[in-house]
C-alpha cells in the first residue's frame, strides 16, 4: 500500500492532468450546445476572416428574394433555434413516451454519480494491480511497475464499470421484456406480438390505442423471438469471477514467496550469529548437542507456526478484499439497473421534459430560448445586411439589386425561421402580439356580457369545422387552434373543455341575491 501511495505521490502531476482532462471533456460535453453556440458568434464577428465579413462579399439572390448570405448565416443559426423551438406537444409528447414505456419516474446517473462509482473502482482495482504489474512486466524496475500498476487498474476500472452498467440495463430491458410478455399472456388477444413499427417521439400518438403490451414492445430493442437475453450478464459475470479469482491467487502466491524469503533470512541470520558466538566462546564445544538440537527444533516449530499464522491471515485478509471486490460490481449493476432507459428514445424524452413540473414551464423556458437565439442571429444578419448595403451601394450597378437590400425589413432570422419550421411542419413560432391578441379573443369569447364572438367560415374550409361551427358552440377557430397546441389535445376535446371552462365563468358571474332583496320578494309573494 505504501508503494501505491509512493506511486500517487511521484505521477501526482500526470494523475492530476488525467483527471482534470477527463472532467473538463465531460464538462464540455454536457454544455456542448452553449460551448458551440459561443464559438459560432466569435467565429461570425471575427474583424477581416470573420464569416460575416467574408459573406457581405457575395451579392448574389435566389429567386425567393433572399440573399444568399444571408440564408448562410440565417442557416448558421437556425440548428440552435431548432433545438428549443419546441411547444407543448412535444412536452405531453415526451411524457407520455415515458408512460407508455412504464419508465415515468426513472432517472440518469448524473455526474457525481459516476465519479463515485469510478473512484471506488479504481481504488479497488489499485490494490492487486501493483501486484499483476510484477508478473506483467517482469524484471521492471521498481518505478515502472508503479507506472504499469496505475495503467492496469485504470484498464481494468474502466472495463469493469462499463460492464456492470450495461448489465444493469441489460437486466432493465429483459424486465420490460418479461412485463410485455406477461401482459400479452393476460390479454385476450390472438395477434402475434410485433410491435407497431410507426411509433416515434415525434408520433407518439400512434399507438393510442393499441394494448399496453404492445405500447412498451414497440419502444424496446428486442430480439426477434421477444425473449431476456443474459449476454452482457454473463460475460461481466465471467470477466468479474476471473479478475476476483486470479487476483487473489497471484495475491496469495507473493504472500508465499515473501514469508519463505523471510524464513530464509531469518535462518541465515541464525546460523551466521550461531557462528559468530562459536567462533567467539571458547568453551562453545562444551555444550551438549541435544540442547542445541533441541532449541533448533523449537525455533523451528516456532518460526513454522508464525509463517503458517501469517498466511492465514493473509489469505483471510484476500478473500475478504475479494468478496468486496464481487459486491462492489453487483452494486455497479444495481446502479445500472434503477437508473438509465430502455425505450429507443427513452433518453432524449427524459432529457427534454425532467426539468418542469408540466407544459407551462416547459413553454415558457423554450421561449425564453427561442427569443434569445432569435435576437442574436437577428443582429448578425442585420450586420451582415449593412456591409453589404455599404459595399453594394459603392460598387453595384443594378439598382433592383440594391433596393432588395435596402427593403431588407421583411427578411429576418424569424421569416427565415418561421419558413423553415412550415415546411418540417415543427412548432410555429408565435410573436408575443400574436399571443396577446388571441389571449383577448379568448377572454371576449368567455364574457357572457359582450356574447360569443361569431365565427365565419368559408365554403372551403374542412367539413370538421363547419360541423364544430353547426353545433353553436360560438368559440373562434383561432382561439381553438390555440389552445389545441397548448394542450396537446385533439379537436372534440378541447372544445369540450372551453365549453366548461365559459360556463363556469358564467356561473361565478351570476349576481348573488341579497338578504333584504330576498325577504321583499317574499313580501310581495304573500301580498
Amino acid at each position: 500500500m505504501d508503494s501505491i501511495l509512493s506511486a500517487i505521490n511521484e505521477y501526482r502531476i500526470i494523475l492530476g492532468a488525467i483527471v482534470l482532462t477527463i472532467i473538463a471533456t465531460l464538462l464540455v460535453k454536457k454544455f456542448w450546445d452553449e460551448v458551440s453556440f459561443f464559438w459560432l458568434r466569435v467565429k461570425m464577428n471575427m474583424p477581416v476572416i470573420g464569416k460575416i465579413s467574408r459573406l457581405s462579399k457575395q451579392p448574389g439572390r435566389d429567386e425567393s428574394g433572399w440573399f444568399h448570405a444571408e440564408k448562410d448565416l440565417c442557416g448558421e443559426f437556425r440548428p440552435y433555434f431548432a433545438e428549443v423551438d419546441k411547444g407543448p406537444k412535444f412536452y405531453h409528447n415526451c411524457k407520455s413516451y415515458l408512460r407508455k414505456v412504464d419508465e415515468l419516474g426513472r432517472e440518469k446517473l448524473g455526474f457525481f454519480g459516476w465519479m463515485a462509482i469510478c473512484i471506488m473502482v479504481f481504488i479497488e482495482a489499485m490494490g492487486f494491480s501493483y501486484v499483476l504489474a510484477g508478473f506483467t512486466i517482469p524484471g521492471a524496475s521498481e518505478s515502472l511497475q508503479q507506472q504499469g500498476a496505475v495503467g492496469i487498474a485504470l484498464l481494468i476500472s474502466g472495463l469493469l464499470v462499463a460492464l456492470t452498467h450495461k448489465t444493469g440495463h441489460e437486466l432493465h430491458n429483459n424486465g420490460l421484456v418479461k412485463k410485455a410478455r406477461t401482459w400479452w399472456h393476460q390479454s385476450d388477444t390472438n395477434s402475434a406480438m410485433h410491435p407497431n413499427t410507426s411509433v416515434s417521439l415525434e408520433y407518439d400518438h400512434e399507438d393510442d390505442k393499441d394494448p399496453a403490451w404492445r405500447q412498451i414492445l414497440s419502444r424496446i430493442n428486442t430480439n426477434a423471438a421477444v425473449k431476456p437475453s443474459y449476454k452482457i450478464t454473463v460475460s461481466t459475470a465471467i470477466f468479474v469471477l476471473c479478475v476476483a479469482v486470479g487476483a487473489t491467487y497471484v495475491r496469495g502466491q507473493v504472500l508465499q514467496t515473501e514469508q519463505m524469503e523471510i524464513h530464509r533470512a531469518d535462518v541465515g541470520a541464525i546460523g551466521e550469529m550461531a557462528e559468530s558466538a562459536y567462533s567467539a566462546d571458547p568453551y562453545a564445544s562444551d555444550i551438549p548437542a541435544e540442547l542445541l538440537d533441541s532449541q533448533t527444533k523449537t525455533d523451528e516449530v516456532v518460526d513454522s507456526q508464525i509463517m503458517d499464522a501469517n498466511l492465514k491471515g493473509g489469505w483471510a485478509t484476500f478473500i475478504v478484499l475479494a468478496v468486496i471486490f464481487i459486491f462492489l460490481q453487483i452494486l455497479g449493476v444495481l446502479i445500472g439497473f434503477k437508473t438509465g432507459f430502455g425505450g429507443k428514445e427513452s433518453r432524449t424524452a427524459y432529457d427534454f421534459s425532467h426539468k418542469f413540473r408540466n407544459h407551462d414551464e416547459f413553454e415558457a423556458y423554450h421561449e425564453r430560448k427561442r427569443n434569445l437565439v432569435s435576437q442574436i442571429a437577428q443582429r448578425n444578419l442585420t450586420k451582415l445586411q449593412s456591409k453589404m448595403s455599404d459595399k453594394l451601394n459603392a460598387t453595384a450597378t443594378d439598382k433592383a439589386m440594391v433596393k432588395t437590400l435596402e427593403e431588407g425589413n421583411s427578411r429576418t432570422f424569424l421569416t427565415y425561421a418561421r419558413k423553415f419550421s412550415q415546411e418540417q411542419n415543427s412548432y410555429a413560432v408565435e410573436s408575443s402580439i400574436e399571443r396577446r391578441q388571441r389571449a383577448a379573443k379568448l377572454a371576449e369569447s368567455e364574457n357572457p356580457e359582450h356574447g360569443p364572438a361569431p365565427t365565419k367560415i368559408s365554403s372551403e374550409e374542412p367539413e370538421a369545422l363547419q360541423s364544430d361551427s353547426a353545433s353553436g358552440h360560438g368559440i373562434p377557430e383561432d382561439v381553438i387552434l390555440t389552445w389545441m397546441d397548448k394542450l396537446g389535445w385533439d379537436r372534440e376535446r378541447t372544445i369540450d373543455l372551453l365549453l366548461k371552462q365559459r360556463a363556469k365563468k358564467e356561473a361565478e358571474r351570476k349576481p348573488e341575491v341579497s338578504e333584504e332583496e330576498a325577504l321583499r320578494m317574499m313580501e310581495e309573494a304573500n301580498q
